[in-house]
């Protein structure tokens, strides 16, 4: 009788995996703009590439969903929700107040041995850049803001966080792509948030990464009115 069970948890087990990996690469696709705005998702066209049945998808789609980059249009079905700049101005200044308020409790909190995972992501970050590897250095960023944010140990915090920085992924990596320079800049800023955080300046901390969300804003607008304008 044990052992049924046992077997039974591996399988739940399992299939919780599955469907977490088919969230993650179709949301990667999602925010590194390989499937576009407007695109209808087909569930079965979907799992027939991912070698997958269609619930674990339905599943995937759901919850990307209520992260609010897809969602249900009458006679179409699920599809990819298209961004305004209103909206990225909008999300943007809520994380700029709400990832402040993170990293100033995450420097009362951090460890050493969170400092270093921080210095080495950091590292991996400088690297990215020498590279030009703007999709890299971009996974690196969001990794940073995800350390600190679990550093800072308020769960609600951190899902309304992650669910806000889903929306401008897109915009972030299309700015950053067309103004290498920007890319030293971010990481200098990166740079000086961890410092302040070694330093458990819960203060300057939280002064900084809202800064760094307003240059965030800066840099997306201006790219931005720019494609504008070469469409106008």
């Amino acid at each position: 009788m044990l052992n049924v069970k046992m077997n039974k948890l591996f399988k739940i087990n399992d299939y919780e995996l599955l469907s977490q990996k088919v969230y993650r690469i179709l949301k990667a696709r999602i925010i590194k703009g390989d499937l576009k705005s407007g695109k209808k998702l087909l569930e079965n066209k979907i799992a027939e590439q991912l070698g997958v049945s269609r619930t674990p998808v339905r599943e995937a789609l759901q919850k990307i969903a209520a992260e609010g980059l897809v969602k249900i249009k009458p006679n179409l079905g699920m599809v990819i929700i298209e961004f305004s700049l209103e909206d990225l101005q909008e999300v943007l200044q809520v994380r700029r107040v709400l990832e402040g308020l993170a990293t100033s409790v995450a420097a009362k909190k951090i460890s050493k041995e969170e400092i270093t995972k921080l210095e080495e992501i950091i590292e991996k970050m400088s690297i990215c850049i020498s590279k030009n590897d703007v999709v890299a250095y971009s996974e690196l960023n969001g990794k940073l803001h995800n350390l600190i944010l679990n550093i800072c140990g308020n769960k609600r915090l951190t899902e309304i966080c992650n669910h806000l920085s889903s929306s401008d992924h897109r915009f972030r990596i299309r700015s950053l792509r067309n103004n290498p320079e920007r890319l030293k800049y971010s990481l200098e800023e990166h740079r000086e948030i961890v410092e302040a955080l070694k330093r458990k300046d819960s203060i300057q901390a939280e002064r900084l990464s809202q800064a760094h969300l307003d240059n965030v804003i800066k840099n997306i607008l201006a790219y931005e009115g720019k494609e504008e304008d070469k469409d106008a």
